[in-house]
């Protein structure tokens, strides 16, 4: 039994779903590399790892967004119609 019988449902999941299970994917590998890189400094300055978190939290989202952006803008490029 094949997952995907039509290539055009192919297509479909493939612009809208793939990007939203690579954003799931990727956020918690960027939330992590986030807190990492960040957290001892903010650490320092705030002195609470909730402030920390609340902080990191944010930008982890904004990262996500940009790069699933990115990657909608080159897979346009290469699955994109043809005038």
């Amino acid at each position: 039994m094949k997952l995907f019988g039509d290539s055009e449902f192919r297509k479909r999941f493939m612009k809208s779903g793939l990007p939203v299970a690579l954003a799931v994917a990727w956020a918690p590998i960027i939330w992590m590399t986030l807190t990492a890189l960040l957290g001892p400094l903010l650490l320092r300055l705030t002195s609470s790892f909730l402030a920390v978190q609340t902080i990191v939290l944010p930008l982890t989202l904004l990262s996500i967004f940009l790069f699933l952006r990115a990657f909608r803008v080159l897979s346009s490029r290469f699955y994109g119609e043809k005038a």
